[in-house]
Formats: C-alpha cells, structure tokens, sequence
C-alpha cells in the first residue's frame, strides 16, 4: 500500500466539499481538516480511488522503518510533534515538523486520524465474531492530537468512536493499494 504523506488539508478536503465549515482548532488553509465523520472521510478517500487505512497499516507507517514507539523516535518529544498543549492551540499545518523514516508528517500529534477498522478488542480480532454477539458501532482512531498527553500519541494509542461523529480534534490521511 502506499499512504499519504500528509494528513487530508482544509483546502483539499473543501474541493470535494464546499459547504465544509473549517473548526476553529484547525483553520488554516494548510492545517488538517478536522470535524469530518468517518463516513465523510471514507467518501473523500474513495474519491480519490484509494482507501481509509487499516489500523495494522497505520500502525506500521506510524512507526517508521525502525518500528518507533512514537513517529518521531523512542522519547516523548515536543520539538517534534504537537502534542500536551491547552485545547486552545489547535492544530499546526499538515506539514509542520519533521517527517517520521517513512517521509510520513504528524503521525503522533496533531490531530486523531480515523483508520477504516470496526472496533474490536485484539484478542478478538483474530476470532470470527459468534453468532448473536451484536456487531462493534465504533470506528477506530489513531495517532492522538495537540491537547494529548504523550501516553496518548504513541502510536500504539487506540481510540474509538461512532462513525458519525466529529470533533476539533478527528482527521484523516488516505492510503491506495499497491499496483
């Protein structure tokens, strides 16, 4: 798979939805797009002939080659990632920092990314789900934003949430099966 090197953009994602109302937490023409549903943001991706990622995808471009417990090394770093700051701050631009070993921008930080998995515990994840257990209502987010402590940005972080919801705080990159 290849997968974007940026989050999604206010500017690119308000090409394919023009009535989109920017957050106030992340404004900028080059900041990410936030208060975007997971639906909206499968149907962005779509548009773009790829795909939302799996949360194994994800974690995996999060870590870089060296397989990092942050995007940006093993340490909590605040030179390199925006993360612990007041709700107030906001997002930065999709390419603030440096990039992790994979060339991939805010991975730890930022803003939650929504990946395309239902929720599940691991354990379960591996088995078929039994007959009458009522299916997960949760999509999967990653990655953790401004406002989160480093516990929260490690990219092994798991966060859920109804599909329908959005925050200040949710975006999203795409990514496309290899050809």
């Amino acid at each position: 798979y290849k997968i974007r090197r940026f989050e999604v953009n206010n500017l690119e994602f308000e090409k394919f939805q023009p009535n989109h109302t920017r957050s106030v937490k992340s404004s900028c023409d080059q900041c990410p797009v936030t208060m975007v549903s997971w639906f909206e943001a499968s149907s962005y991706c779509k548009n773009e002939k790829g795909r939302l990622p799996s949360e194994a995808e994800w974690e995996k471009a999060a870590r870089g080659p060296a397989g990092h417990r942050y995007s940006f090394g093993e340490l909590p770093n605040q030179s390199k990632s925006n993360f612990a700051h007041e709700f107030q701050t906001g997002a930065k631009a999709v390419n603030s920092f440096q990039p992790n070993g994979f060339g991939l921008y805010n991975m730890s930080g930022n803003v939650w990314e929504w990946v395309n998995d239902w929720f599940m515990l691991y354990a379960a994840a591996a088995q078929e789900t039994p007959k009458g257990v009522r299916a997960a209502s949760e999509k999967m987010l990653r990655g953790g934003s401004w406002y989160n402590s480093a516990y929260y940005i490690n990219v092994g972080m798991r966060f859920k949430l109804r599909p329908d919801i959005k925050l200040n705080s949710i975006g999203f990159r795409c990514v496309w099966d290899a050809q």
